[in-house]
């Protein structure tokens, strides 16, 4: 999955700080739940009832807006994903990478590949490895966000490490 490009609207220096964040971390939380959920036409609704989300609350998050964004996208994402397995999923023909006549194709062909184990991997994993290496949020950061004691998070995140390379091991070309 590539990348959603958002340009951020003009004038974004004023504003209410939950207009601000809309302005600079729309396109972050908009591929996070893509990534997530790995259904690219439902993410931008869910990114925006998340933002509608936030600003009936109008309270501040004790770790920051970005946080609670991030904190209330995964709670929305977590409702709609049902529980995955790699292994319950059809594998696709083979393909050599030989066949592909430049780096431009063999490069999206990985990055498919890569995409494919992220969703294949169960939702805990893939948001903790999505928010420790896509989004770069702190442990602090990551344990309000996925209601998970800090001190779990660092096996967590190995766990999906290494599963994700597991996974990505066995699909590949």
């Amino acid at each position: 999955m590539d990348q959603v490009h958002v340009e951020a609207p003009v004038g974004t220096t004023v504003g209410t700080p939950l207009e601000r964040a809309f302005a600079s971390d729309f396109a972050i939380l908009l591929n996070y739940v893509a990534r997530l959920t790995d259904r690219i036409d439902e993410a931008g609704g869910i990114t925006c009832e998340t933002f509608r989300e936030i600003a009936e609350r109008r309270g501040a998050a004790p770790a920051g807006l970005r946080a609670e964004l991030l904190r209330v996208a995964t709670q929305r994402c977590r409702d709609l994903v049902r529980p995955r397995r790699w292994f319950g999923r059809r594998s696709a023909g083979t393909l050599l990478l030989e066949g592909f006549p430049d780096a431009d194709a063999r490069k999206a062909l990985r990055r498919d590949t890569v995409q494919r184990a992220l969703a294949a991997l169960a939702f805990e994993e893939r948001a903790t490895v999505l928010l420790r290496d896509f989004v770069h949020l702190s442990y602090p950061e990551m344990s309000y966000v996925l209601g998970v004691p800090e001190r779990k998070l660092v096996h967590a995140l190995d766990r999906g490490r290494a599963e994700l390379s597991e996974i990505y091991d066995y699909i590949k070309f």
